[in-house]
């Protein structure tokens, strides 16, 4: 039996500053380099969701790309043009790495395709760094 998987790309920009409140501003600057920033910096990120299921015998797809564009949009409209340190509640306080944004991402799509499976997510900060999630 085969199984079917199912990729969808979006880009989306955001900024972020990677610091930990209670470290001094050298310790923060040690750990973080460039990403320590007193007003943060910005990023064109790519996100691919990747969903498996049945593919429907008459209309040939796992889910119409259209409702599986809503949902990512959706999702990406709570991060998209915001400074997450500080505009996104669960993420603030934190230090917003590529994988904690990445985690962030998955836990809000997991559940919200009905007759899918989110089988994973990339997400590319740049063409050569990006973070796999995918479910336990």
């Amino acid at each position: 039996m085969s199984r079917t998987v199912l990729a969808r790309r979006r880009g989306f920009q955001c900024l972020h500053r990677y610091a930990v409140p209670e470290w001094s501003v050298s310790a923060n600057s040690s750990e973080f380099g460039a990403c320590f920033t007193p007003s943060g910096h910005g990023h064109d990120y790519e996100l691919e969701v990747y969903l498996s299921g049945p593919v429907h015998p008459v209309t040939g797809m796992i889910l119409n790309l259209s409702d599986v564009d809503q949902v990512i949009s959706d999702v990406l409209r709570t991060i998209e043009g915001k400074h997450i340190n500080f505009e996104v509640a669960e993420l603030e306080g934190k230090v917003p790495t590529t994988e904690r944004l990445a985690d962030f991402l998955f836990h809000k799509l997991e559940h919200s395709f009905p007759g899918a499976r989110l089988e994973k997510i990339r997400l590319y900060e740049y063409e050569d760094l990006w973070v796999d999630v995918w479910p336990n």
